[in-house]
């Protein structure tokens, strides 16, 4: 009993730093038209501290997914809850906006250790199935996390309190800087010449980019992000501009999209009795082809919305077998590179959500099609990456 107890800890304290990026950028979502007021500047311009959080957490992945194969996990991971903290509780302070901007890149980059030591400690400590399960844990975790993070948000979001917000940021980073330092196992310890330098660095990511499972899950995982990247950027404009849904109606959406990511996650831990977790991944991004297929047909015959809804819901829930089976399959099969794989796993899904992004924008052409062909073509290249060169 002791020992599930113990387990479920180590879960726990795992979830929260996992979590410390997605509550980094949704928590003050809300709170830009205030924010904007206070630092003078264009509601454009808070938005620009997005965009720095999130190339700070893909650039420091890089750097700190090596670096703790190296030193060792906890080393780097208790320096950059410290520094994360540090800069939550100067953002709170700066009268500056240009100061608040620098302070978002850093704490992007101390948060990026979060991300990248959790992937990489589940890895040491769990190997197989029991990976997969534990990463399923820990998405449910984060499903959670866009859901209360805004509403926490939203009660804040005003003249007098905002700032708060980045207290409570500081705040849970502390208890993940507790459990990190009472409750989670060391992991991979430090290797006897520490001694970090860039052609070691660049052998490690050579490693694991030559390796079969590169393509066939680390690719897998990426793209497939991407999809959910491409619901979350146009989805705005379809359903509140095309389909004439209120904001509050396009909020239930949104919110039904996380409530389904978590129930996926539920329903994974359980099928992980049963089957692979390449197995339950071949057939959700299947079940994801099918479901584009029938999406555009949809729109194409003018179909009823509620039938689009729920094909879409459909869609998004098979994120939630195959981003948590895919993050196991590739840094599993990578253990002497565990950080390493981590951080191109992490630093790939931002850089891939941003090319396919990117490229939505160009596809604009005021209708829905854009959306729907970029989610059904992740889908697709997604279904190719597994099957190419497989060794599973």
């Amino acid at each position: 009993m002791k020992n599930n107890q113990y387990v479920l800890l180590i879960t726990l304290t795992l979830g929260i730093l996992t979590a410390i990026g997605s509550i980094s950028i949704d928590m003050y979502l809300p709170a830009f038209e205030v924010m904007a007021g206070h630092f003078k500047v264009p509601i454009v311009r808070v938005e620009s501290t997005v965009t720095l959080f999130l190339f700070g957490m893909s650039f420091g992945q890089l750097i700190i997914g090596p670096l703790s194969d190296v030193w060792g996990r906890k080393m780097p991971l208790r320096i950059g809850l410290v520094i994360y903290m540090a800069c939550s509780v100067c953002c709170m302070l700066t009268q500056s906006f240009t100061v608040f901007l620098c302070l978002r890149f850093v704490q992007g980059l101390a948060g990026s250790g979060c991300q990248v030591i959790s992937r990489a400690l589940v890895n040491d400590l769990y190997q197989g199935k029991n990976a997969a399960y534990v990463f399923t844990l820990l998405q449910i975790i984060m499903g959670v996390s866009p859901i209360l993070a805004p509403m926490a948000g939203g009660i804040l979001a005003s003249d007098g309190t905002w700032k708060f917000l980045f207290l409570i940021m500081a705040i849970i980073s502390g208890i993940g800087l507790m459990g990190c330092l009472t409750i989670l196992p060391a992991g991979k310890l430090a290797l006897e010449d520490k001694r970090l330098n860039f052609p070691s660095i660049l052998k490690s990511y050579r490693y694991c980019i030559s390796h079969p499972a590169f393509i066939n899950y680390a690719l897998v995982r990426s793209v497939s992000n991407s999809a959910a990247f491409s619901f979350v950027t146009a989805s705005p404009f379809v359903f509140t501009q095309l389909y004439s849904l209120s904001k509050q109606q396009f909020s239930y959406v949104f919110s039904g999209s996380a409530v389904g990511f978590i129930c996926a996650g539920i329903l994974n831990a359980r099928l992980l009795r049963y089957f692979e977790p390449h197995t339950i991944t071949r057939y959700a991004i299947s079940s994801q082809i099918v479901t584009g297929l029938l999406i555009l047909s949809v729109v194409y015959f003018h179909a009823a919305f509620p039938l689009l809804l729920a094909l879409i819901l459909i869609f998004l829930f098979m994120l939630g077998l195959i981003l948590p089976n895919a993050t196991a399959l590739y840094i599993g099969s990578i253990p002497s590179y565990g950080g390493s794989a981590s951080a191109l796993i992490g630093s790939m899904s931002y850089l891939s959500a941003f090319l396919i992004t990117s490229l939505l924008t160009l596809l604009h052409n005021d209708t829905a099609y854009p959306m729907f062909f970029m989610m059904l073509s992740c889908a697709i290249l997604a279904f190719c990456c597994l099957h190419f060169r497989n060794k599973a």
